[in-house]
């Protein structure tokens, strides 16, 4: 089984790695945990961060049975095996098989086709590193430790390294790194005599080292799952180890790979070869080395001082040149003979430094292919290869990007675009766009021009958009096919010019090809300033034909700049387009266009300005004259380039908060043509000299304009502060968070967002004072978006820190939902600090490079409290998974018991977190413990009913469900979690008590909290965190997203004043308050919900909503249509009502006194009735809410469903 990325494609700068297993047919124990490595790898790339970073850099081959035949003799059970089930159908050990060096082999590849076919396979794939899997024993082997004769004295610093990575294996290992295993004696031990290591070693290219790591050879199906789990994390960790050592590439002059060169290091008597990209991986002990690549017919190169580091390759390239005689006379004839007209012809001066190494010609699809991914290989941190989608054959259209941290969009780097063989039969465009990366990949930091200009720019480059017809005219070509070659692959393989396929505005429904769409897709997603397409069959610069003034004068000077550094230019040939561009002019051959072409559908729906350069009059160009087309036009490229830097640029922000509006636009007085701004806020507007109006506007705020004169000879920086239109709310910006969030809530949505962030890697037990020291080093190091202070002291006067995470710190914003994390509040259960400081590290690092994390923070208040009982966790030890050390304070106090309303006698860590519950405003609670896999959810103590159960069900089941096995509910970890339905509990059927901080939470802070149980274990080894926080964050980031799906709206009065003071009663149970801006936020239930909203001296509103569970409820208003009642209606039926009472009074005395006490009282009860009847007989009277019992409830209510 191959792993990788592209599986089916062999690919320069991976190494490849394979694990053998069931060498010996009896030996099943490694066939089945290979079996689950394989179904490892595949289920957790994606989720898990090194199991992705493995199969995206390494080539991964599994075989799990080498010995198929004798397995299937081998028996269940037979824990030392037996020779039949150990060897092949022909009774051959296949591992004493391999032919050994000093002794001709006897055996014949009839007798042994295994053997024959892994050996074929070692030396076709030259592995870097290998493991073999065996059972029966515990232990582990390398080539040559056994005391044959094959062992040589120059083994002696690779046994170093061997040792090591035998050592990483078994260190990992809970079995083999006891000292004593007490396997039983094997009688058919062969340890360390195998023959497989030791010809990987001398014979392919590669390192293995044997591992037993099961006394028993074929242990019962029911061991199977300890035994996977006592591998695994070893498996993968020896795995990484294909990434030390010093790796690179073995180039000629030209730029190609040289295969089968040699590798060798001083003091070392083994060398390696390199593969057929060129490219070696040299496995080596942190150390400095002397290194020399060889290869027949070069000459060697050296380099002496290698660093080698832990845990990291040394990237060290070679380049070889052929012996002396051979270059001088290679120089000889390519060097130019220069003129007279040479010497009067304007130009630019030559280069010092070199212009093209590799070799001129018509590159077919694959050759293309290989060079890009050799150079994204080779140049690894300037380059970023990938694909804009695909044509109709499939082809991938390949996009180059260069640049100083490709991929990533920083402030500050204009963006510009070069696209070649835009029709399949324009050769040059290729090829010119093939050397130019070859060009700024080799010169970067060599010639300090073309590094100022990758530096400061981000560059993409597709060479062939129109891969299908140039494959169909290269073979017309090559094979002379008689026609007309300006049609032969001229259009695509469905015979569609792509120059013409681009949508017109006016039309929407125009067909587009898939690779004009990749080309469409491709553009809108970034922020091109500039761009060009290289073509073929005329010469000149063409841009679109109806254009303003001011954007013609710069198309003009871009077009001038260009003509001015090619030297191609300064001599005119016949198909030169006119300069002038006018309609009429027939003497040149301009290009006709039919339908909308690539420049007039960008000028008119992108950014970017686009022009089409041709750098030939002939469509395929011979091959011996592609040099010269550089040569001449290679200066003027870079030219081409570096004017992105020579316009208007600025940043569009908002006057209040600083922050860079994104898409805001920016238009030129006398101009239609608009630039939007990037996401960090920053615009590019290339203008020609001259004076100019610019306007910036952005939704929801007022424009702002400004005057600039722009200049030849350097950039002019013009900056907008825009500010919110008081006027209008923010409704796009709300529109569009509440589409991300949707978007979020697809399934898959978030799963995607999570495995693309970049990870913090923090994951480690730390003391107080180290959390302490960590808290202090996210706050310097993330200013703007976090704010760490003290809730209180702990028994033992440590700080109980609070690390609060925002957008805007100073200033809370309307509705914003607030969102507490919690660990720590028993000591023991030391995970969860640690959980909870990845998470807000995760969060940190990716604000501003993330957008949906920006926006999350940017609209949340995220408060973590990592540790709530520091003086427990100090006490608690790693390692044990069910003590009860520093499970209570320092004074003996379980704090989870502590929480009443009222308690003077509260512990100081329990004050602390009642104060901060005291405040409010928090819409969810998250409280991460350990010792169980499950969540609860309030109450805690017994016999207590809660209202809204369907809502605290529902929140705990968004945490069970989110998580890879918590939902299983039936991991065993005590008898109570072995039948807990969806992983979720009610707290005291969990763990019954009083006292409870979710209780608390609940009843006094009004915010619900879901206690989450991490792990089985109170306090896991830590290597066991990263995997714990591989299952935890996605439910972590979930719940963050769910307070963003609350229900929440805005109350005011008829005169839309906000109602301070209303109550928004849910479903009859939850009662919610306004706050001062009259804004409310509730947790519910996806479903139909009924408000009863009040307030006092206004009528009771009465709306129902429907709440989705992947779709973001708009916040509601309420409006209260009936203001406060005049004064004077409000004292006479207060007046009213005391004079009724006055004669009730005096009724009820009179009876008392009369015989006849018994009927009187009936009376008084029938006139009590009558004057009720009266008292509700208006609805409309301000005060019938006021005196509603709570018997009482409305007939027939009137709904209105939220929109």
């Amino acid at each position: 089984m191959r792993i990788t990325t592209n599986p089916s494609t062999d690919v320069p700068g991976k190494p490849r790695f394979k694990y053998v297993g069931n060498i010996h047919g009896d030996e099943a124990l490694s066939r089945q945990v290979l079996v689950y490595l394989i179904e490892y790898l595949l289920t957790q790339y994606g989720r898990d961060v090194r199991v992705t970073e493995l199969v995206n850099r390494t080539d991964i081959y599994i075989m799990a049975s080498m010995n198929p035949d004798g397995f299937e003799r081998a028996v269940e059970g037979e824990c030392t095996g037996s020779a039949e089930g150990r060897e092949n159908a022909k009774h051959y050990d296949l591992d004493k098989s391999f032919p050994d060096q000093d002794e001709p082999s006897s055996m014949t590849s009839d007798d042994t086709p295994e053997v024959t076919a892994v050996m074929r396979w070692i030396l076709e794939k030259k592995f870097v590193l290998s493991g073999s899997l065996h059972g029966g024993s515990v232990g582990a082997s390398f080539p040559f430790d056994d005391g044959s004769s094959s062992a040589r004295p120059g083994l002696t610093v690779d046994e170093d390294l061997f040792r090591h990575l035998a050592q990483t294996y078994t260190e990992n290992h809970p079995i083999m790194s006891l000292d004593n295993p007490d396997c039983p004696v094997d009688p058919n031990k062969s340890f360390g005599d195998g023959g497989m290591q030791n010809f990987n070693y001398l014979k392919g290219n590669c390192f293995e080292v044997a591992f037993k790591f099961s006394c028993c050879k074929y242990p019962p199906a029911s061991q199977l799952y300890t035994e996977w789990t006592n591998n695994k994390e070893t498996l993968l960790t020896y795995m990484q180890k294909a990434h030390i050592g010093v790796r690179g590439f073995i180039m000629t002059r030209s730029g190609f790979g040289l295969p089968d060169a040699t590798i060798s290091v001083s003091g070392i008597d083994h060398n390696i070869t390199s593969w057929m990209f060129g490219d070696y991986y040299r496995l080596l002990l942190p150390g400095r080395y002397d290194i020399t690549a060889s290869s027949p017919g070069y000459l060697s190169n050296t380099v002496k001082n290698v660093p080698v580091i832990e845990g990291k390759a040394t990237l060290l390239n070679f380049t070889l040149e052929e012996p002396v005689e051979e270059v001088l006379m290679l120089d000889h004839a390519e060097r130019r003979i220069v003129t007279k007209e040479d010497l009067s012809t304007p130009g630019p001066p030559t280069s010092k430094y070199p212009i093209q190494s590799l070799e001129f010609q018509h590159h077919s699809y694959d050759q293309m292919e290989m060079m890009l991914q050799l150079f994204s290989a080779v140049y690894p941190s300037i380059t970023y290869l990938n694909s804009a989608g695909r044509s109709v054959q499939g082809r991938n259209l390949y996009v180059m990007e260069i640049s100083t941290n490709p991929g990533v969009d920083p402030q500050g780097k204009p963006e510009v675009m070069f696209v070649g063989n835009l029709h399949g039969n324009e050769f040059i465009g290729r090829e010119i766009l093939l050397n130019l990366v070859e060009y700024l990949c080799r010169n970067y930091d060599k010639d300090p021009f073309v590094t100022r200009l990758v530096n400061s720019t981000r560059i993409h480059v597709m060479p062939s958009m129109n891969p299908d017809g140039y494959e169909i005219a290269l073979r017309a070509h090559k094979e002379r096919v008689s026609g007309d070659q300006s049609i032969i692959g001229h259009s695509n393989s469905h015979r569609v010019d792509l120059n013409a396929n681009f949508p017109e505005q006016s039309q929407s429904k125009n067909t587009v090809e898939a690779e004009t769409q990749a080309v469409i897709n491709w553009i809108k997603a970034h922020s091109f300033v500039l761009s060009a397409s290289i073509r073929g069959g005329f010469r000149g610069v063409v841009y679109p034909s109806s254009l303003d003034s001011v954007d013609e004068k710069i198309f003009k000077s871009v077009a001038e700049a260009f003509y001015m550094q090619s030297q191609a230019f300064q001599e005119p040939q016949a198909c030169d387009v006119s300069r002038t561009r006018e309609k009429k002019d027939t003497k040149h051959r301009r290009p006709v266009v039919t339908g909308t072409d690539m420049l007039t559908w960008a000028y008119q729906g992108t950014d970017t300005l686009a022009v089409s350069i041709g750098l030939s009059c002939e469509l395929l160009p011979p091959e011996d004259s592609l040099s010269e087309y550089w040569e001449k036009n290679h200066e003027a490229l870079l030219q081409f380039i570096q004017q992105v830097h020579m316009f208007v640029r600025g940043m569009v922000t908002d006057g209040h908060s600083g922050k860079g509006i994104a898409n805001a636009t920016v238009m030129v007085e006398g101009s239609s043509h608009q630039v939007h701004t990037s996401g960090t806020g920053q615009y590019w507007r290339p203008l020609a000299p001259g004076s100019y109006h610019l306007t910036a506007s952005a939704p929801d705020y007022t424009p702002m304009s400004a005057s600039v004169r722009v200049l030849k000879s350097r950039v002019e920086q013009v900056d907008f502060k825009l500010t919110r239109d008081a006027l209008q709310p923010s409704r796009v910006e709300q529109k569009d968070f509440e589409k991300l969030v949707e978007q979020l809530l697809v399934p898959g949505g978030l799963d995607r967002m999570v495995r693309s962030l970049l990870p913090a890697q923090t994951l480690e037990y730390r003391t107080y004072r180290e959390r302490s020291e960590f808290l202090r080093g996210l706050t310097l190091t993330f200013p703007r978006i976090t704010r760490l202070y003290s809730l209180g002291q702990s028994s033992e006067f440590r700080t109980i820190w609070a690390l609060e995470i925002a957008g805007n710190l100073k200033m809370s914003q309307p509705a914003e939902p607030k969102i507490r994390f919690v660990a720590g509040v028993h000591g023991n259960a030391a995970a969860g600090p640690e959980l909870l400081l990845e998470f807000a590290s995760v969060l940190c690092l990716n604000y501003g490079r993330n957008l949906a994390i920006t926006k999350l923070i940017d609209r949340s208040r995220i408060l973590i409290l990592p540790c709530v009982n520091p003086d427990g966790r100090e006490q608690a030890h790693e390692g044990l998974c069910s003590s009860s050390v520093g499970h209570t304070n320092a004074r003996g106090i379980d704090l989870d018991t502590d929480f009443f309303y009222g308690n003077k006698s509260a512990q100081p860590e329990t004050r602390s977190v009642m104060d901060l519950i005291y405040g409010g405003g928090f819409s969810l609670s998250i409280a991460l413990e350990g010792g169980s896999l499950l969540a609860t959810y309030p109450y805690d103590r017994p016999n207590q009913h809660e209202q809204n159960e369907e809502t605290l069900r529902y929140l705990a089941s968004l945490y069970a469900r989110s998580h890879p096995f918590m939902h299983l509910g039936n991991l065993k970890c005590t008898k109570k979690s072995e039948k807990i339905p969806g992983g979720i509990l009610k707290g005291a059927d969990f763990s019954s008590h009083t006292g409870s901080m979710k209780d608390f939470s609940l009843d006094v802070g009004v915010c619900p909290e879901i206690t989450v149980y991490t792990g089985c274990c109170l306090f896991p080894a830590e290597h066991q965190l990263f995997s714990m926080w591989m299952e935890n964050r996605m439910p972590l980031f979930r719940m963050l997203l769910e307070v963003h799906r609350s229900l929440s709206g805005f109350v005011r009065d008829s005169k839309g004043r906000p109602v301070s003071d209303a109550v928004v009663v849910v479903n009859g149970s939850v009662t919610v308050h306004a706050d001062s801006q009259g804004h409310f936020t509730t947790l519910v239930a996806p479903g139909t919900h009924q408000l009863q909203v009040q307030a006092h001296g206004y009528q009771q509103v009465l709306q129902q909503v429907n709440i989705s569970s992947d779709r973001v409820t708009s916040p509601i208003v309420i409006d209260f249509t009936a203001d406060r009642a005049p004064l004077g209606r409000a004292v006479f039926v207060i007046g009213t009502a005391s004079l009724m009472s006055i004669l009730i009074c005096a009724l009820l005395i009179w009876h008392l006194r009369s015989a006849k006490f018994r009927d009187g009282v009936r009376w008084l009860r029938s006139k009590r009735e009558d004057l009720r009847m009266e008292a509700m007989a208006s609805e409309k009277s301000p005060l019938r809410e006021e005196f509603l019992d709570e018997s009482e409830s409305e007939d027939d209510p009137f709904f209105v469903e939220a929109k």
